[in-house]
């Protein structure tokens, strides 16, 4: 019943006389038509099993075996050496058997991620799905969250990453695997309704659009929209989720933001801006100063750039400002400690932060900030 967990039950009556031996194969399989099917069941008797199953058997293990590793973990070695590979392969992009994805759908962040780990040793399954992937994506630049392969029905949703998780994913396997062709391959983009104001998500059946362009641009429009897509405070937009699911209502209303989409996106344009700089200059251009700028800088910077080039100074500026301000607190609070321990105090060579005059040596956090202090 729709209750219970579909099974199906294979038997073979078999009387075997005294001292017979019987070998009984069963066979599984799968095709579109009960026509193909048959042909399928022809051709498969006619081979040697064992001769199959060997072929099945080093398949399995020359994947397997690529890398190896030896850690003083034997739990770890055996995770690592075979267990989580064959995961990845058969559970994840094969049966798409996930918790959330018993429907056999394609979640658009997860199978990319999944084919992260196969770019050095499939790298053929790799392209095909960053193919797959990138033909689920609105022109506008948002994807299908999650869509069902037989029909292409899926969820368009306000997630914040799957924006960025396809350029992460392209720049991924290009490193690694040297094709830079495939940035050319052209690809539709899908069509369906956009989502009204207030509207979570909705699970419409796309069409496929009329438009085409190549994967790089498929990439960077998902990138562009990240981008627009920046708060008052000069970080991206979390909408309803950024990688993490569980925090669907910090930016449902529009103005939550997250530092983790941040640096994400700093990383993704980082890899991408190379990839591209022949192909679009001008973006490129733009792209590249993502990672540099510093508070110090932003604002010069972001008077030479355009709209986007603004938004990307101001998020770098609001990045490194945190870590700037955590990094002193942390140095003063440390620093303070070994302060009061002793009068000796002399200032380490490796320190970053400037040497102060004796008459500024004093013990507490200001001057603990700006040296680091040495005891006994």
């Amino acid at each position: 019943g729709p209750g219970l967990d579909p099974c199906a039950a294979l038997q073979r009556r078999i009387i075997p006389a005294p001292g017979q031996r019987v070998e009984v194969v069963f066979l599984l399989g799968q095709a579109a038509s009960a026509a193909e099917a048959r042909a399928l069941i022809l051709s498969t008797r006619a081979k040697n099993p064992e001769k199959e199953q060997s072929g099945v058997k080093r398949w399995w293990a020359d994947l397997l075996t690529t890398v190896q590793v030896k850690t003083p973990d034997r739990a770890m070695d055996i995770m690592l050496n075979g267990w989580l590979m064959y995961q990845t392969l058969a559970c994840r992009i094969w049966a798409r058997a996930g918790f959330y994805q018993a429907s056999g759908a394609y979640g658009f962040r997860d199978q990319l991620q999944d084919g992260m780990a196969l770019a050095a040793t499939r790298p053929e399954i790799t392209r095909a799905h960053l193919l797959r992937a990138a033909s689920r994506l609105f022109p506008q630049g948002d994807v299908q969250h999650l869509w069902l392969p037989h029909s292409g029905q899926g969820v368009r949703t306000r997630i914040s990453d799957d924006r960025v998780w396809l350029a992460r994913c392209v720049a991924h396997y290009v490193g690694v695997t040297g094709d830079l062709a495939i940035l050319d391959e052209v690809l539709p983009f899908i069509e369906a309704p956009a989502l009204s104001p207030g509207e979570a998500d909705a699970f419409p059946t796309p069409e496929t659009s009329d438009q085409t362009a190549p994967l790089w641009e498929h990439c960077a429009r998902g990138l562009d929209q990240a981008i627009a897509l920046t708060g008052a405070n000069g970080m991206p937009l979390i909408g309803t989720g950024d990688w993490n699911d569980g925090m669907n209502r910090v930016g449902a209303k529009g103005q939550g933001t997250s530092v983790w989409l941040g640096w994400f996106l700093i990383t993704t344009l980082t890899a991408m801006a190379p990839l591209i700089a022949q192909r679009d200059p001008a973006r490129a251009a733009i792209w590249a100063i993502m990672p540099k700028p510093c508070a110090r800088q932003s604002s010069g910077m972001a008077g030479t750039a355009n709209g986007i080039g603004a938004a990307l100074t101001t998020m770098a500026a609001c990045l490194v400002r945190p870590l700037r301000s955590s990094a002193r607190s942390t140095a003063s609070r440390k620093a303070g400690r070994c302060c009061r321990r002793g009068p000796a105090r002399t200032r380490d060579p490796g320190d970053a932060f400037p040497a102060r005059t004796p008459a500024q040596t004093r013990t507490g956090p200001a001057f603990c900030a700006a040296v680091r202090c040495r005891t006994g």
